[in-house]
């Protein structure tokens, strides 16, 4: 990967950040403090590895909580070796003109599992990013601990890059926060940071971080780091057929019993039928009772299920709130029968949340096992059809696939928020005649506002929605349109991406940190955002 556009980009960020000093009347010695390390744990990471020998040694005398004042002609006198380099960079180095390429497109079409990184080094994760995405791995990134814990809750990833230091929360509290959740689910948690003292390296350990990465890394060195993890998880996930939460068998073992049955077909001619469960409004039961609460409505509808179903019956869970049924020697009418006794049971169960009740109900679709859809693959697909029809249809039922649920394609609807009137239109055209799969109904819509866009009704809760939001809009600015969006919808359903160029990294450091998901650089290529947008509807919303 060339690295000349993040040198680039790093000279000029502390170009833009020393021009800010400059108009002020004085700075503190914790500005100063900061503006080193970072400068320290990311320079080196993109070859400027003199950067960081200077950085290092303007750091070690200052303290990390001073408020002391620095007036201009001192902190200039202090990093007169730093402007020195940058007026050098500025005048003789030869820089390829950079293209305002989109920085998170995936280039690779491979679905691996992806990786989050919580930092507050816009340049560190721009970089990062780009690096693994290089290599097919999606990544998505955080820029401050709270949006980093939403996205852990949210969307799991496999690996988390955490760094210590962060504007809201210190990176060892979020490590606390998540460690137990981050063992249920098998993700691997590696603290990411310039301070690498063995008091640091301890605590994370002794915290339950399986890594700790000393910036500035090597690039080689953590693709292969990731390399590796993603190659034990899958052995590690291969080697365990129960899930720890719910105590029923995993997705790798139901993905196995469900090859036994093809096979038993095959040679026997022995019906089978697979049902895919899912809670209704079960991100509604999060968010008003908190995750633990919701642990325990899985749990709870994973031990009435165990005791409503047959000996015979395979009960997974099939990842979050969803579950598959593999029912043997049984028609799709049978299987109805037997989910439609246990969606009542389950309607009439009360769980309870600081002493107050409440009911969960859920919805279901079921297939027929036939010489047609005798795959995998297609038979899960035919009974999320008939799932998203039960759900499209108004929830807490069974639906049995046909003819008519096949012909029910999902629904995405792609919003375009922008003030600019040839994006809109370009967009708009080409997503109108966009037809990425056969299973999806694509709609699109255009506002030319952030004011139009918040007063329209635009949302159902059973909708899933990509939007693409200009940061800087009249009426209403792009980030302010994002902040209440993320007030009330969460990335489960609701994909963000902000609309940006290279020159506003204001922008971009304010959408991570309000909850955007992406961001995508003008000028871009209206293909490679399709191929973006693709891969986020086949990782988040399928």
């Amino acid at each position: 990967m060339e690295t000349e556009k993040y040198q680039k980009m790093i000279y000029d960020r502390m170009q833009d950040n020393l021009q800010k000093w400059e108009e002020r009347e004085f700075i503190t010695e914790q500005e100063l403090y900061f503006f080193l390390h970072s400068l320290k744990g990311t320079a080196g990471s993109i070859g400027l590895n003199e950067l960081t020998t200077v950085a290092s040694e303007k750091i070690e005398p200052l303290k990390e909580t001073d408020e002391k004042h620095w007036n201009n002609s001192e902190w200039k006198s202090y990093l007169a070796p730093l402007i020195e380099g940058i007026g050098f960079y500025q005048k003789n180095f030869n820089m390829h003109k950079v293209e305002q390429e989109e920085l998170y497109l995936v280039k690779n079409k491979s679905e691996k599992e992806f990786i989050l990184v919580i930092d507050d080094d816009i340049v560190f994760i721009t970089f990062i990013k780009e690096l693994l995405e290089e290599k097919g791995y999606s990544v998505i990134v955080a820029h401050n601990g709270n949006r980093g814990l939403e996205l852990i809750y949210e969307m799991k990833p496999a690996i988390v890059f955490l760094d210590i230091m962060l504007p809201d929360i210190n990176g060892f509290a979020i490590l606390e926060n998540i460690i137990k959740k981050a063992k249920k689910e098998r993700m691997f948690i590696a603290v990411m940071s310039m301070n690498d003292s063995k008091q640091n390296r301890m605590r994370a350990y002794d915290i339950g971080a399986l890594d700790f990465i000393a910036k500035p890394i090597d690039s080689d060195i953590l693709i292969s780091y990731v390399t590796n993890r993603f190659a034990y998880q899958t052995e590690l996930e291969q080697s365990i057929i129960i899930d720890e939460l719910t105590q029923m068998y995993n997705r790798k073992y139901m993905n196995a019993q469900l090859q036994n049955l093809i096979q038993q077909f095959t040679r026997k001619e022995e019906p089978f039928a697979v049902a895919i469960v899912d809670l209704d409004h079960f991100k509604k039961v999060n968010d008003t009772y908190g995750h633990l609460i919701g642990d325990d409505v899985l749990q709870g509808f994973a031990n009435l299920v165990k005791t409503v179903k047959r000996e015979q019956d395979i009960a997974c869970r099939y990842g979050g709130e969803e579950f598959v049924i593999l029912m043997p020697n049984t028609s799709a009418e049978e299987a109805y029968v037997l989910l439609e006794r246990l969606r009542e049971t389950m309607a009439k169960k009360y769980f309870t949340a600081n002493e107050i009740n409440f009911q969960v109900t859920f919805s279901a679709g079921v297939v027929d096992s036939t010489t047609v859809n005798l795959h995998p693959k297609k038979l899960l697909e035919e009974a999320d059809q008939a799932l998203y029809y039960a759900k499209q249809s108004g929830r807490n039922q069974t639906i049995i696939f046909d003819e008519l649920v096949g012909d029910v394609k999902k629904c995405i609807t792609i919003i375009v928020v922008d003030d600019v009137f040839i994006i809109r239109n370009i967009m708009t055209n080409h997503f109108a005649t966009w037809h990425p799969s056969d299973k999806y109904d694509i709609k699109v819509i255009a506002y030319s506002d952030g004011l139009s866009f918040m007063n329209s009704n635009w949302y159902t809760p059973d909708g899933k929605y990509i939007i693409l939001l200009d940061g800087m809009m009249p009426k209403m600015d792009g980030i302010e349109v994002l902040k209440k969006l993320r007030e009330n919808y969460s990335s489960s359903n609701v994909i963000v991406s902000m609309l940006t160029s290279r020159t506003s990294e204001e922008y971009v450091l304010h959408a991570l940190e309000s909850g955007a998901d992406d961001y995508i650089v003008k000028p871009f290529d209206i293909r490679e955002v399709s191929a973006r947008i693709l891969r986020l509807i086949n990782r988040v919303f399928i």
